[in-house]
């Protein structure tokens, strides 16, 4: 099985992001390739097309502002041969304060309330199953293994895989279109990342009704 790490970024990464890609146990026919300085969601349809054409099996999609545990590719590629699902993600929050999973119990087209404005549809999963594995809409792709054969299907289907819609941003679009599709998307909890601002935000930092 060949797999592909693909990372989009800047010209340059932080420091703790290398550390954790240098730890990073990555196994038998691994690639990695990082996507420099352009729109995010060009670097992801270039790098998918880059999986497709030269016959990956599976994309481990990392974002540049991600930490994650040495295990962490090792987990995901069990999860997907476990589940034989199309996306696994592990959990990790968003960068900000109140912050929120980016993981999604549903996404949907905006509808339109009762003055005729168009609202936004998609629900994060805030009450996610702690230390499992379970279904999603969506997640972001901070850290997510992909199938190839997923990415394929996607571009057949709809053309770029990842150009977002007017209502949703790229990742986001993605998982939309594979829902639309039939494929399958889950999230271990168990594979909790670190998402680097100001600090490394953890799932720690979220605010839940189970927490004493």
């Amino acid at each position: 099985m060949k797999t592909l790490i693909a990372v989009p970024c800047m010209d340059r990464i932080p420091f703790e992001f290398s550390m954790a890609m240098d730890y990073l146990i990555k196994g038998e026919n691994v690639s990695i390739l990082y996507k420099p300085n352009s729109l995010v969601y060009d670097s992801r349809n270039l790098i998918s097309l880059t999986a497709i054409e030269n016959k990956f099996d599976r994309v481990m999609w990392f974002d540049s502002d991600m930490v994650f545990n040495p295990d962490t590719l090792q987990r995901l590629h069990e999860d997907m041969d476990n589940l034989e699902c199309d996306m696994v993600t592990g959990l990790y929050v968003k960068r900000s304060l109140p912050t929120e999973p980016v993981l999604y119990e549903s996404i949907k087209e905006p509808k339109r309330n009762d003055k005729g404005t168009l609202e936004r549809n998609i629900k994060a999963y805030t009450d996610y199953p702690r230390h499992a594995v379970f279904p999603v809409d969506g997640c972001g792709f901070g850290c997510v293994l992909t199938t190839t054969k997923i990415l394929h299907d996607v571009w057949q289907k709809f053309g770029p895989a990842f150009t977002p819609y007017t209502w949703a941003s790229e990742d986001i679009s993605f998982c939309y279109r594979v829902n639309q599709i039939g494929g399958r998307i889950w999230c271990d909890s168990n594979v909790s990342c670190g998402h680097i601002g100001t600090y490394v935000y953890t799932e720690k930092d979220l605010k839940r009704g189970d927490e004493h």
